[in-house]
């Protein structure tokens, strides 16, 4: 009764009549479930978040996502399944192989990611940028590492830009932007508790915030002023996938250069001051 197939099918006579419209749509496509949201199973089953939070009550999880990293686990344990959720990579593949199936599903990643965009949510997000008095990024674990990269690239042109890696010290961040501020906030899934909870300390001083995100309805997205879909799948198993670091840097990339282009000459300027700062550093 470990795997998450057998405890469903155990504690399938307690479900609710909604709860077994959840069961029988996992049974149907286990896959499939492993790459979305909680609000979006419960829009495929036609059922509410709430049904979805019971159903993993029920099976005595404590939440969705460790629902989702049981059935990554069920999934990968099945005879004659890849062991590789979210790839193609087989253990005999050789070196020239891999390379090709790295290069195809991050070229994949970016396409999705490039037909998901939306020019007039990314307009309105450089507009932001543009009024913006201080800039404030965020993220946690391998999206702290984006976060960190775009406040290293911003600041190449613009002298209001902040990261900070420390979880407690985001929180404080946060809490002192006011609504002449700007947060951009880089989550993948949009349901890491920090990264919620950092967006809501922002939000109640007004504070504008962008959402760098692959799923639109989340608890992170509800509030955001813009949000901006990456179309990577990375699956329970796959957190930290080069796919999704990689669709979040061309998001970043296409604000940049959105930016860079409406202010071209405070831009130039700056980039050029930048770096001539460092020149001497370099051989």
């Amino acid at each position: 009764m470990n795997g998450i197939f057998a405890r469903i099918e155990g504690s399938y006579a307690k479900f609710t009549k909604s709860e077994k419209m959840v069961a029988n749509f996992i049974f149907e496509n286990p896959r499939k479930v492993l790459y979305t949201s909680i609000t979006d199973l419960a829009e495929m089953c036609g059922v509410g978040d709430t049904t979805v939070f019971r159903f993993c009550k029920v099976l005595k999880l404590n939440g969705y996502q460790e629902f989702k990293m049981l059935l990554a686990q069920d999934i990968a344990n099945k005879k004659g399944t890849n062991n590789a959720i979210a790839g193609t990579i087989e253990l005999e593949d050789d070196v020239k192989t891999v390379c090709k199936k790295a290069l195809s599903t991050n070229i994949a990643a970016l396409n999705e990611t490039y037909h998901v965009l939306d020019f007039d949510a990314i307009t309105k997000a450089v507009d932001l940028i543009s009024a913006a008095k201080r800039i404030h990024f965020f993220g946690m674990g391998s999206s702290g590492v984006i976060a960190l990269e775009a406040k290293q690239k911003f600041m190449r042109i613009l002298p209001n830009v902040e990261f900070v890696s420390d979880c407690h010290m985001q929180y404080m961040a946060a809490s002192l932007l006011y609504s002449r501020d700007l947060a951009i906030i880089f989550s993948y899934s949009g349901s890491t508790k920090d990264t919620i909870e950092i967006h809501k300390l922002a939000k109640q001083n007004a504070c504008k915030s962008i959402c760098i995100t692959r799923f639109s309805k989340t608890a992170l997205t509800s509030r955001a002023d813009v949000v901006l879909l990456c179309g990577s799948n990375e699956g329970p198993l796959d957190g930290g996938a080069s796919s999704t670091s990689i669709v979040q840097l061309y998001l970043l990339d296409i604000l940049y250069l959105q930016y860079f282009i409406k202010h071209y000459n405070q831009s130039g300027d700056n980039k050029a001051r930048t770096t001539e700062s460092i020149s001497s550093k370099l051989l």
